[in-house]
């Protein structure tokens, strides 16, 4: 008699997290890490790979996305806390002044 083992979908989508950080070379525990410590945007990110696990992504165009996106993926890695790229804010004071009572329609 033969025993078929199914895989739960809690262990399938570890995996699939598991390689999804492989190929942005992050280490599983520098994740762990930055979940524990600083939650945020690090369990968000999980979250977001275990939804498109269910969607049936692969997982080189879930890294490929991530890789793609402003997340500071140097922070992982470095033992911080995960977060974008700072948004610039432009001084609108330097901007010039326009009489729109002037622009051409």
């Amino acid at each position: 008699m033969k025993t078929i083992v199914k895989s739960s979908p809690e262990k399938e989508s570890k995996i699939f997290e598991a390689k999804v950080l492989k190929l942005l070379h992050i280490e599983q525990w520098h994740f762990n890490y930055s979940i524990d410590q600083y939650k945020g945007y690090a369990i968000l990110l999980r979250n977001w790979i275990k939804d498109c696990h269910k969607q049936g992504q692969t997982t080189f165009d879930v890294a490929n996305t991530i890789h793609k996106s402003t997340l500071l993926l140097d922070n992982i890695r470095e033992g911080q806390a995960l977060c974008f790229n700072p948004i610039v804010v432009m001084n609108t004071n330097i901007l010039p002044k326009i009489n729109v009572n002037t622009v051409s329609k």
